[in-house]
């Protein structure tokens, strides 16, 4: 597998982590030992993708409600 490929799939793995997250499980039980290591990859890429999401849409809300604290 070339690198362009791999650069695409963990891009694809980061921007529609549903997509790692199906690929990285096929490739990990597959036998060949690069692709073992690029669907693990993409898996750790993908969960990666979702916490951070997290952390913004956090603090995104968190900062939408400040301005009701300081009491205009």
């Amino acid at each position: 597998m070339s690198g362009g490929v791999r650069f695409l799939l963990y891009l694809l793995s980061f921007f529609i982590p549903i997509a790692g997250i199906i690929l990285g499980i096929i490739w990990m039980n597959d036998a060949d030992l690069e692709k073992k290591q690029v669907g693990k990859t993409c898996l750790i890429v993908s969960i990666v993708a979702i916490a951070l999401s997290c952390i913004c849409w956090f603090a995104a809300s968190a900062l939408s409600i400040m301005p009701a604290f300081y009491g205009y």
